[in-house]
């Protein structure tokens, strides 16, 4: 029953009414004491009908500034897990368990609050009001304490690193025991503090020390003699700070976060341990206070320290004070011969009777030199015809290659110029002068580094080292393939990269030089920490009449005043990071460039001197932050390859710059955000200088002979249909932006050919990159394929999907429809649950997935088994995949895999047992994943355990 507030005051104080008067008066002596409490109660519950309001909103404002810490919080664990296995503390898991409790019931509290605001006057029940407030003023206070006890609570704790990891060692050891057996007899005597490996260049010593090495892996019988076994490279190039910096990544430290000197954090850390240090490739001597080494025990000292030294040098022995020098001589004849034989196969050895006695006179020729041995002994491999190793053995005979003149301090000058003459016989051995000129060019990136594919394939383009008759990527990897299959270059990164061994680097630079003959042939300053301008002039100075530079992976900060360089035809910059602006004059000073690399630098913009550069072949400004291409680009005539890939701050390109580049044979803007071609009757009023239409690329068709590479990122219809009436332009690596308002995309060959008008232009692509402005669902339909065989994509090797909701096959034969495809990268497709459709693909060799929150399976059982699936996958990536329980449900085998990496996929705890198979040299993850796996059996664990590397 509803009553009126009035009437039921009116009735709580009837007692009390006089109505003497004629009228009802209160008495107030009477009532007094009945009316204050009751206007008091009224007063208080309307101020708290308005004060509880202002209480919940203050909690709310508390609530935000502790979740902001939290996020805040959560973001330091990421990254501090990522980076040498950190690990959440109990401390913080406890805090953050409160912070949830209480954000649920704050919630509750400001539920509580939005019912009260929807009810009106005074059906509002003021204690409720009241109670409602109260409880959010006590909760604000839980709120600010919690937050404010954030700043004294431990975040992370670093996992103490494991103990050694397993380094590769070649598949056959031929008289390497004794050698082995000296070093550890001389590490069990305690008088033995420092132990130097010394020897020529290629004769084992790297390959004695991995041996060393992998004697203290887990599960061997030494494993516990050392709390750490560090393992690090100080090659030519080597400072004492690359040196503090590689030893700490091997105890998880990192030196940047102390305020301390490096030599004191590591001295701090290893000073009450057990310790082996390995140094390899040594070229100088280092003080180890310096270093922060504390000195090695030589007997009666707690703790057992020893360092163990490989160089080529006496001098450093010396300098090292080492207690023992091992020297490491070549291979007597039967070693010698053992080894050689390995490298060209029984094969080859028994396809003539004459072969084998023509082996054992090479083998010699190569004076037990196991380097030479190796390399000599893998180019010979597949020479089957007698009168072929004759030759051999007369150029190895007769040689008469210049000598070694005025290298640096090697006091066995006789034996290193012994085996660069042996190992030229590998160079000249090669099949064409371009094929040479192909492997001197890989000296030109620093020692021990990982060189991309597609980098030195871009570099030999711009060289003019391939064959422009065939596709670039083709004669590339082909010529890498050479060049591997001859132990010149060695493959990494699960294929990706190659790398080039430091001799065999040292031997490249000499024959660069004409055999010693002339030094300042070549300038390579590669990622030596080069920062400051005097650095550069002084290089430079000291390269008067030099043909090409490389300062790559350096520190310059900017370029000076040089001397002229006129006979300077090659210069390569990039990867200075820090490098943000060519000074106009510059270009001056070097007139002859025809080629130059300015890519992943900070560079934002390009002089418009660069149109002194008459005779430029090639630019390369890929990864830059340039906003614009200027008019003069027009006057570089013979530019034949112009790279501007990843150019995200692109946005003008002069009108008349690229249509006049008649020489012009690639053009790539694959990957940019460069979409803006204007077509005729499109143009913006008042901004026709500064935008390209694509009369441009047509005005180009007509003019030049044909350009072979084109790289082009869109988001039209438009201009796909121009591209495919290009005669003369041949679309390689295409860039599509998907830009529509529908839910969803079907692609059809019946769709695409009516939107075409051709289907030629997808015979051609080899790289095809699909995003999405807004996530859509993208169907591929074959619809009948047996009809349109126009439909496949024969050439394409990498796809990438990126932002798109969900990827669909149907009715398509993968196998058929992508039979070359070697490398998928799938990326932030958040309905995407599986990738079953990669597993017939018949070449794969790399997939990355990344940023999927719903995939539970890369493959899950629902596609059946495929006879021969990832037989040829090398790489696997999975990144940032919060479902993930599972890579895969079939029993598939991966015979290939050398690589995998693993990084925030938290629940996946366990790997397909048949993952592992031989060719498997890396896992990479983070400590607390890898100690989260489970495991059916614990011997898979112990065979994979020595693969495993934390991830950074």
């Amino acid at each position: 029953m509803n009553l009126n507030p009035l009437s039921v005051i009116l009735q709580f104080f009837a007692p009390y009414w006089n109505y003497s008067s004629g009228r009802p008066i209160l008495e107030a002596a009477d009532a007094v004491g009945k009316l204050k409490p009751l206007v008091e109660a009224i007063s208080w519950g309307i101020r708290y009908l308005g004060e509880s309001g202002e209480d919940v909103k203050a909690l709310t404002d508390a609530m935000d500034r502790l979740k902001a810490t939290r996020a805040g919080i959560m973001d330091d664990i990421n990254i501090a897990e990522r980076e040498e296995g950190s690990r959440r503390t109990p401390e913080v898991d406890n805090w953050l368990k409160w912070v949830e409790a209480e954000a649920d019931e704050v919630a509750e509290i400001e539920e509580a609050c939005r019912k009260r605001k929807r009810m009106l006057g005074f059906r509002v029940n003021c204690v409720t009001s009241y109670i409602d407030g109260h409880r959010a003023r006590k909760k604000a206070k839980v709120v600010e304490e919690l937050r404010i006890e954030a700043r004294s609570i431990p975040i992370t704790r670093r996992l103490p690193p494991s103990s050694v990891q397993e380094m590769p060692t070649i598949p056959r050891m031929v008289g390497m025991e004794s050698y082995k057996n000296e070093v550890l007899l001389h590490l069990a005597d305690d008088s033995m503090g420092i132990i130097a490996i010394r020897g020529m260049g290629g004769v084992g010593k790297t390959t004695l020390l991995r041996e060393v090495n992998n004697s203290f892996l887990p599960g061997s019988e030494r494993s516990s003699e050392y709390d750490h076994v560090i393992w690090t490279v100080a090659s030519k190039e080597c400072t004492l700070e690359k040196l503090q910096k590689g030893i700490a990544q091997k105890l998880g430290l990192n030196l940047e976060a102390h305020a301390q000197p490096p030599n004191t954090v590591l001295f701090e850390n290893l000073k009450s341990k057990n310790f082996l240090l390995l140094l390899d490739d040594m070229w100088r001597g280092y003080e180890l206070e310096d270093v922060g080494i504390p000195r090695p025990s030589t007997g009666g000292n707690q703790y057992k320290r020893k360092v163990i030294l490989a160089t080529r040098l006496q001098n450093v022995c010396r300098k090292m004070s080492a207690d023992v020098e091992i020297k490491m001589n070549c291979l007597g004849q039967p070693e010698a011969l053992d080894l050689f034989k390995f490298h060209v196969g029984e094969h080859t050895l028994n396809s003539h009777p004459d072969i084998i006695d023509l082996a054992r006179v090479v083998a010699g020729e190569c004076r037990g030199l196991p380097l030479a041995l190796k390399t000599i002994g893998s180019a010979m491999r597949y020479r089957r015809e007698p009168e072929h190793w004759r030759h051999v053995i007369k150029l190895l005979k007769d040689s008469k290659h210049a000598e070694i003149q005025e290298m640096e301090i090697l006091p066995e000058e006789g034996e290193e110029r012994d085996m660069f003459r042996i190992l030229k016989l590998s160079y000249d051995h090669l099949r064409d002068d371009m094929t040479r000129q192909c492997f001197l060019s890989c000296c030109l990136w620093p020692e021990d580094y990982s060189i991309e594919k597609a980098d030195l394939i871009d570099c030999w383009m711009g060289l003019g080292l391939i064959d422009e008759s065939n596709g670039n990527l083709c004669w590339g990897h082909d010529r890498i393939r050479i060049l591997e299959e001859v132990c010149l270059l060695e493959p990494s990164n699960g294929g990706e990269t190659v790398r080039m061994h430091d001799v065999i680097r040292d031997l490249a630079l000499w024959i660069a030089s004409d055999c010693g003959r002339n030094k300042n042939k070549w300038l390579v300053q590669a990622w030596v920490g080069l920062k400051e301008a005097i650095d550069v002039k002084r290089k430079w100075i000291g390269a008067e009449g030099v043909e090409r530079i490389s300062l790559m992976e350096n520190e310059i900060q900017m370029l000076p005043r040089l001397a002229n360089r006129p006979h300077l035809k090659v210069l390569m910059l990039q990867w200075n990071r820090n490098l943000r602006r060519i000074p106009p004059y510059f270009f001056q000073c070097v007139p002859s460039l025809t080629y130059l690399d300015l890519s992943n630098t900070a560079l934002e913009d390009l002089p418009k001197e660069i149109g002194i550069l008459v005779q430029l072949q090639y630019l390369n400004l890929s990864e830059t932050r340039i906003e614009a291409l200027p008019k003069e680009l027009a006057c570089l005539k013979e530019l034949k390859y112009l790279l501007l890939r990843n150019t995200y701050c692109l946005e003008r390109i002069a009108r008349g710059g690229i249509s006049n580049l008649s020489k012009l044979r690639q053009l790539d803007l694959y990957g940019t955000y460069y979409v803006d071609w204007e077509f005729e009757g499109s143009r913006s009023v008042g901004n026709e200088e500064n935008t390209v239409s694509f009369e441009e690329l047509e005005e180009l068709n007509s003019k030049v002979m044909r350009l072979t590479d084109l790289g082009i990122t869109v988001d039209k219809v438009r201009t796909l249909q121009m591209l495919s009436s290009l005669d003369n332009i041949v679309t390689r690596y295409l860039h599509i932006w998907i830009a529509c308002s529908s839910a969803s995309i079907q692609l059809t060959p019946s769709a695409v050919k009516a939107q075409l008008g051709s289907l030629n232009m997808l015979k051609s692509l080899q790289k095809l990159q699909i995003r999405s402005y807004s996530l859509v669902v993208l169907e591929v339909d074959g619809e009948d394929q047996d009809r349109d065989m126009d439909w496949q994509l024969p050439d394409l090797e990498e796809l990438q999907l990126h932002d798109l909701k969900v990827v669909k096959w149907t009715r398509v034969s993968i196998s058929d429809f992508l039979p070359q495809l070697r490398s998928v990268v799938i990326s932030s497709c958040p309905e995407l649950e599986n990738a079953n459709w990669v597993l017939p693909l018949p070449k794969l060799e790399s997939l990355k997935i990344q940023s999927c929150p719903k995939m539970w399976r890369v493959i899950d059982d629902s596609i059946g088994s495929h006879f021969g699936a990832f037989r040829c996958l090398r790489l696997l990536h999975l990144h940032k995949l919060n479902s993930l329980s599972s890579i895969c449900d079939l029993a598939i085998s991966f015979p290939s895999l050398e690589h995998i990496e693993i990084l925030r996929c938290d629940e996946l705890k366990q790997l397909p047992v048949k993952i592992i198979g031989r060719n498997l040299r890396e896992i990479w993850g983070s400590e607390g994943w890898w100690q989260s796996l489970q495991w059916q059996d614990e011997n898979v664990k112990a065979s994979l355990l020595p693969h495993f590397r934390r991830l950074n």
